[in-house]
């Protein structure tokens, strides 16, 4: 088989696994990934959907949202509503190029054995397999710059066989631009990967002309800024002023300096030696995403904030510089031994996915019955009643695809009780038993049911509400308050 068949084949391995992920976990990684992206774009289509504090202080830009309002303009044009695994197949299948020049490289650098490793490790490796089509910025800013440093490799290789590279260049630059403008915190990063391209061009014209390609996105994030904010780069310098100044990220968590390595071990688990020896082999030919993804880390464990999420960026290069090493170790192997390997690889691939197939069952169970009570014809207003800090959890109006639902969100009991005329289901733990009514669990998922508690509702539909209260739980988080919690 040549390589560009173990490409392609590669490339429909991951796809496979992307769009079975996309229709299995509605939940995202973290809250910011639906309120900060599908929400807003969910509000700016219907006029329905939360909005939190990052978007009234204007430190988010509408470059990713916008995009995602685009898609669903598409589906909505076409009679399928607002869905979000439509945005989520977009991403997964945009996120196959990474697959497809991962595994070029490889093939550049050790021939088919390096194809077939590079892209078995590109398409199952979890962290990018389940970051493939998350829709929150740190995931899609790493995607980008995980193609980007690809492309540069591939054009340095080019490039030392004497052939022309420089529109793989252009490519890497306009890859690092858009990097900055999902999330401008990879600027460092971006950087240091602009000068070592920089460096490797041979003429001034090449790099004045690599250099301009890169500011363009930059540029058009400039315009979408004073066109939905107005002034220079508002969502940077508001950012900037809130999380620096402010200090308000402080308010949600401080994390010690080796935060980042304890979490990668603990989700890698038996994989992370293994990753480590092969990683330090595949340096010898792969400095560049080397460095790359080791300064991501290593600036980002310098923030007192963290979020597992936040170094996503680093794992599509450090993916690429261990599947190195490892090809650097298959291609000595006979034909039959290394088939045998390829197929031990995709398994341990599809082992250390265990705790990352964990997290997502969990942070997807309520918005998988939010979107059950999308379905049911009946529902006039849906109750969610969880302990204060899950409401990031719950998905939101963007679990809604073709009808909005008023959507409330309570934590205390008393609040609840007070307003059972304005919905009919109530999504909360197996032990909810707090009001007389009869209930009927309609559906179950975790620890969390979905119940029916009236035929109709007779209050006024409230499309704030979620909004308000959720307001409300920030703020008695963060001054200290110990608001009641329902647990089980």
């Amino acid at each position: 088989m040549n390589k560009k068949n173990i490409i392609v084949l590669c490339c429909i391995l991951g796809l496979i696994f992307r769009v079975v992920i996309c229709f299995f976990y509605r939940g995202g990684w973290r809250p910011d990934e639906i309120f900060q992206n599908l929400e807003p774009a969910h509000h700016l289509l219907t006029g329905h959907g939360v909005v939190t504090w990052e978007w009234q202080a204007g430190v988010r830009n509408w470059v990713l949202p916008g995009a995602i309002a685009g898609i669903w303009e598409i589906t909505r044009a076409m009679g399928l509503g607002l869905p979000v695994v439509a945005v989520k197949l977009v991403f997964a299948v945009l996120s196959v190029s990474i697959i497809a020049v991962f595994a070029t490289l490889g093939g550049m650098l050790y021939g088919r054995a390096g194809a077939w490793t590079c892209g078995v490790m590109a398409a199952l490796w979890p962290d990018l397999l389940i970051g493939a089509d998350r829709t929150a910025g740190e995931f899609q800013a790493g995607n980008t710059m995980g193609l980007a440093i690809g492309l540069a490799m591939i054009g340095r290789q080019l490039q030392l066989q004497g052939r022309d590279n420089l529109k793989l260049y252009l490519g890497c630059a306009a890859f690092l631009g858009l990097t900055v403008v999902l999330r401008f915190q990879l600027a460092p990063a971006v950087a240091l990967s602009m000068l070592w391209v920089l460096f490797w061009l041979p003429t001034w014209r090449d790099r004045i002309a690599i250099a301009l390609t890169s500011l363009l996105p930059v540029l058009a994030l400039g315009i979408v800024d004073g066109m939905t904010w107005g002034g220079f780069y508002p969502s940077i310098v508001n950012n900037f002023y809130v999380n620096i100044f402010k200090s308000v990220s402080k308010n949600y968590g401080v994390m010690p300096f080796y935060y980042y390595v304890e979490s990668i071990i603990s989700f890698w688990q038996f994989a992370f030696l293994a990753f480590v020896f092969l990683f330090v082999k595949g340096m010898k030919r792969a400095w560049m995403p080397a460095v790359i993804g080791t300064v991501i880390i290593f600036y980002h464990s310098l923030i007192a904030h963290k979020e597992t999420s936040f170094i996503y960026a680093a794992m599509p290069p450090l993916v690429l510089v261990a599947s190195l090493g490892l090809s650097s170790i298959l291609e000595k192997l006979q034909p039959k031994a290394f088939a045998a390997a390829i197929a031990v690889v995709a398994m341990c691939c599809c082992m250390a996915a265990s705790p990352f197939k964990q997290h997502m069952n969990m942070v997807s169970r309520i918005p998988a019955l939010l979107y059950k009570v999308s379905r049911q014809e009946d529902s006039c207003g849906v109750a969610v009643l969880v302990g204060s800090d899950e409401w990031g959890d719950t998905g939101g109006y963007s679990q809604f695809t073709k009808r909005d639902i008023p959507l409330y969100f309570y934590y205390d009991k008393a609040d609840i009780q007070n307003a059972s005329h304005q919905y009919n289901y109530v999504v909360s733990y197996r032990t909810y038993r707090l009001i007389g009514d009869a209930l009927h669990a309609v559906a179950c998922k975790g620890y969390y049911c979905l119940y029916k508690t009236a035929q109709t509702c007779s209050g006024a539909p409230d499309y704030s509400q979620f909004e308000k209260m959720v307001t409300r739980a920030e703020n008695q988080r963060v001054s200290g308050q110990d608001p009641w919690l329902v647990k089980p």
